[in-house]
């Protein structure tokens, strides 16, 4: 488990210190003037998205207060900061491994590289509130697997999760108040959003190191690009993005840093997935083939009630979640879909879905803690894979 975006609040400030934040940051970008190299960019403003490697730094002058009639209401107060980054791209340069998995001290270190970047005393990391937190771990599975995997999230009907959801080829997307669950494949967002930024930095690095005559720097650079891409072709990502509704609402107001903790933010993240998925409870295996379906049912329901539940079974993989709910009773419906989950049976992914395919992903494969083909570990501890703006300074 990693972390990714994290946004916090500081306490009040000092209107001098403000002043001389914002004096500095509508638009700060830090260049390395030997190399060209763009180290930094610190901006006010919001991010815009979960690919943003920039660092959002936003002076404050007024807050939100509970008028007489219970509705927040903009009032001035003393000045204070909003902080918002990818705490992972900043440490490590990418999210495609890796990660800080340590939520008060990346918070801390987080907090730290904003004092010196703009040259300011900023208070203590425990004294600050925290208003979003992502919560991302990936998972070893081949791009076609990636590819089967979203396509059976085409044909499931997630009600409660409607209204914000978004169903990508590679991607899906379901909003909320309280949190936002987002399924991806790290290859093909890499494409798109990281490729040209890295490939920028590596060859203004390697012109630095090796001078901008040396013909073996754009060779060099490609190697390091691919690594990293063939890494994140094999990679699906999960993110659960925490809101500040969610966070007062779990400890009745915004908590400072040191009360939130690692095993909080996994609960979090164990229970909004289990949550969409219903794939059941961590640790128990998820049948997924017809005919370890029909066994699994009739050996905890018994062989009348487990084939009635089969055909109950065989309706949600063939006609998906809304066709079946219109032919049965409500009640029906809810009992036999529990049944199904705590039997830990699965109608997604199964082999008798419309789409057709080779069974390209596990059937066992399930994104939660417990998954065997979690990514916990560092890929390589070599030179070529890190790339933080850390590294880049001593270069220089």
């Amino acid at each position: 488990m990693a972390y990714d975006t994290i946004k916090l609040k500081s306490p009040a400030l000092l209107k001098y210190v403000v002043d001389h934040v914002q004096n500095q940051c509508f638009l700060r970008t830090g260049v390395e003037m030997q190399t060209g190299d763009v180290r930094y960019e610190i901006f006010a403003g919001e991010l815009l998205g979960s690919w943003d490697a920039r660092i959002s730094v936003i002076p404050k002058y007024e807050d939100f207060v509970l008028n007489s009639a219970g509705r927040p209401v903009l009032v001035p107060c003393e000045p204070y900061l909003v902080i918002e980054a990818s705490v992972h791209k900043i440490f490590t340069g990418h999210n495609v491994y890796g990660g800080p998995t340590d939520f008060q001290d990346v918070c801390a270190k987080f907090i730290k590289l904003i004092a010196t970047l703009l040259n300011v005393e900023l208070p203590n990391a425990r004294m600050w509130t925290v208003h979003r937190v992502d919560v991302a771990l990936v998972y070893k599975l081949s791009k076609p697997a990636c590819k089967e995997f979203f396509d059976g999230m085409q044909l499931i009907s997630f009600p409660r999760r409607k209204k914000g959801s978004a169903k990508y080829a590679m991607a899906v997307y379901f909003a909320g108040k309280t949190t936002t669950v987002k399924f991806y494949h790290k290859g093909s967002e890499f494409a798109v959003h990281e490729k040209a930024r890295l490939r920028n930095f590596f060859f203004n690095l390697f012109n630095h190191l090796h001078g901008v005559d040396d013909p073996k720097n754009k060779q060099r650079v490609e190697r390091k690009i691919q690594a990293l891409q063939r890494l994140a072709d094999n990679r699906l990502r999960v993110e659960v993005e925490i809101h500040s509704d969610k966070l007062q609402y779990d400890y009745e107001k915004n908590p400072r840093v040191d009360e939130v903790t690692d095993s909080y933010l996994a609960q979090v993240y164990d229970k909004e997935v289990e949550k969409l998925l219903r794939e059941g409870k961590q640790g128990m295996d998820t049948v997924k083939e017809t005919r370890a379906v029909m066994r699994r049912l009739q050996m905890n329901y018994g062989k009348s009630s487990g084939t009635r539940l089969y055909g109950f079974w065989s309706s949600l993989c063939t006609l998906g979640d809304e066709v079946t709910k219109e032919q049965f009773p409500k009640t029906v419906f809810y009992r036999n879909r529990k049944q199904l989950e705590d039997a830990g049976v699965s109608w997604r992914g199964t082999d008798i879905q419309i789409i057709a395919n080779d069974k390209l992903i596990p059937h066992d494969f399930s994104p939660i803690r417990s998954d065997k083909r979690l990514c916990y570990l560092p890929a390589r501890n070599r030179e070529m894979y890190n790339v933080s703006r850390e590294t880049m300074r001593q270069a220089a």
